[in-house]
Order: structure tokens, then sequence, then C-alpha cells
């Protein structure tokens, strides 16, 4: 008896060992097996799905075309359309001052957007058409290259804080002002990293840039120098020299004085192959020209006469 109930134990035992080897394992995660996703400008997927970019901030961007409103909140990792959220934006990265996100996205954002009612056509006057795209507007192309950054930090200002700072805050406030007003504008750094002298030109060439605008602020051994200056490359062109006067024209609305355009072979100025402006702020070794570069309202003040200048420039030529 205890024979035969040993035997059966065992029996149970081996089925249920067997059983479990037979367990289907565990599947790993899809997303490692997924290959990496082609990234592709909002610019062009807005115009894939048909719809014009009404908006294009580093906070928000917003398509549109008749019925529909698409949204991007990169820093929320969001996407919304019609103010419903479809899912989130994903992997996102900047090329050229240009937002770029997964091309799966425009499938995404396909398949949610409303369809135009089909009505029965009626002698009506034809509506006006869609607003274009901000580049499409003038067609224009614009660097923006705030100087220094990195490991780089440029001049040290009479209050101890650095000149990379001010170009950068300067340069950000000046390209939200040219998109505004229709360019499509190119950064040749939007944060604090260290990009070559050679490499700043580059972007401009390779992107067969209209203008090319270095922002920079000075500093000098005698602290009672003072204002903002503009350079222009030894050889420069004549359309470099009007592109100088135009900005240094409308930055005489600022309380900094003016130190005229003047000359300089600087290699972001001798390497690009567009009309090319060199601009210092101001000298951040002068106790109050290093207050006021501080300053959040002179900033954005200086950034509006140089954004103005560059648009007047342009619309010249």
């Amino acid at each position: 008896m205890r024979k035969t109930v040993s035997l059966i134990l065992l029996f149970v035992f081996v089925m249920l060992a067997a059983a479990g080897c037979q367990q289907p394992a565990k599947r790993t995660g899809t997303s490692s097996l997924l290959k990496d996703e082609q990234l592709v400008d909002v610019y062009y997927l807005a115009g894939k799905l048909g719809m014009s970019i009404s908006q294009a901030t580093y906070d928000k961007i917003s398509f549109n075309d008749t019925v529909n409103t698409v949204t991007i909140l990169p820093k929320q990792n969001q996407i919304y359309v019609n103010d419903n959220y479809i899912g989130p934006l994903g992997k996102t990265k900047k090329i050229d001052g240009l937002l770029n996100i997964r091309a799966s996205a425009g499938d995404e954002i396909q398949s949610k957007l409303a369809k135009p009612v089909m009505e029965v056509p009626v002698p009506i006057p034809t509506p006006p058409q869609q607003p274009k795209t901000a580049w499409q507007l003038t067609g224009k192309t614009i660097i923006i290259d705030p100087g220094h950054g990195g490991k780089d930090p440029g001049a040290i200002s009479y209050y101890e804080y650095e000149e990379k700072t001010v170009n950068l805050d300067v340069g950000l406030a000046i390209a939200e002002l040219l998109r505004d007003k229709g360019h499509r504008v190119i950064m040749t750094r939007n944060s604090d990293v260290f990009i070559e002298l050679e490499e700043r030109a580059a972007i401009a060439n390779r992107n067969r840039a209209d203008v090319f605008i270095s922002i920079h602020a000075d500093s000098s051994a005698t602290r009672s120098k003072n204002g903002f200056t503009l350079y222009v490359a030894r050889s420069a062109s004549s359309a470099s020299i009007k592109l100088a006067d135009s900005i240094d024209n409308c930055m005489a609305r600022t309380s900094i004085s003016s130190n005229g355009v003047r000359k300089a072979d600087y290699r972001v100025l001798t390497h690009t192959r567009c009309p090319a402006v060199l601009v210092e702020l101001g000298y951040l070794s002068n106790y109050w020209e290093a207050k006021q570069l501080k300053n959040v309202d002179m900033q954005k003040r200086l950034a509006q006469t140089i954004a103005d200048g560059i648009a007047n420039y342009l619309n010249r030529r």
C-alpha cells in the first residue's frame, strides 16, 4: 500500500514538473525590437497633412486647415487634434533650429482629423486662401549666431556674469521676432553648447542663407569704453554694408550709443557666402552697459531693433 501511494505521488510530481517546463517564456518588450523611427521636421509634416503652420515656437506648434487644428506641445510631450488629446509626442530632435518629430505621428494625427461636410455647391464668392506657412510668406532664411557658448564663456562682465548667456538670450528673442515677421530662422545654437567658428559659417552656407547675424558683447581694459558696434569683413560686399547700416539705424533707438560700422576679418564673417554682420551689443566691462545688458527689458529692446534692421534690409532688396 505504501509503495503504491509513493508511486502515485512520484507520478504527480513528475507531471507537475513537466507542465512547469512547458510554460511559455515571457515575451520581451516590443519596444526593444523596433527600429529607430524616422524623424521629419514639422513644416514637412504639416505639408504632408495638407495643413499650414499658424504658430511655431519652442513651446507650441499649431497646424490648421479649414476644419481642423493640430497642437503639438514639445515640453509637455503631447499632441492634440481639435483640443482632444490623442497621445504622446515621443522622440523629438532640433536640427538647424527646426523641431523634428517621429514621422508616424502624421498617421496618428491623420486618423483623428475631421472630414469637411460635403454640401451642394451654391454660387458663393471664392473664399480667401488659407494663410501660407511662415517660411513661404517671405522665402527668406536668416541665420542667428549667438557667440561663444559651452566651454567658451566669452567676456566676463563687470558684474561677473558671462557674455555667452547674454548672446543666447538676445539671439533667441531676435529669432522669435523674425519668425513672427514670416522668415525662416535657423539658430547656430539654441542652448549652452560650443560650436566651432567654421561650423557656424557652414550652417549658413548649407542652408543658402539670405542673412547671417552673429551676436556678441564687447569688453575692454578701459572701463569707460561704451557703445554698440557693428562689424563686416574687410572685403565685405555692398549688401553686407547695407545690412549693417540698416541695423545700426534701428539700434539708435536704444539708450546705448553707436560706434558705427567697422571692418574686421572675423572668421564667421569671412567664411559666409551671404551678407554677414557681427553685432557687439555693448561693453560688458562698462558698469552701466553691463547692468543694461543683463536687464531683460533692454535685451528685448535690442532684439527688437536688430530684428527691425534685418527686416528693413530684406524689404528693400
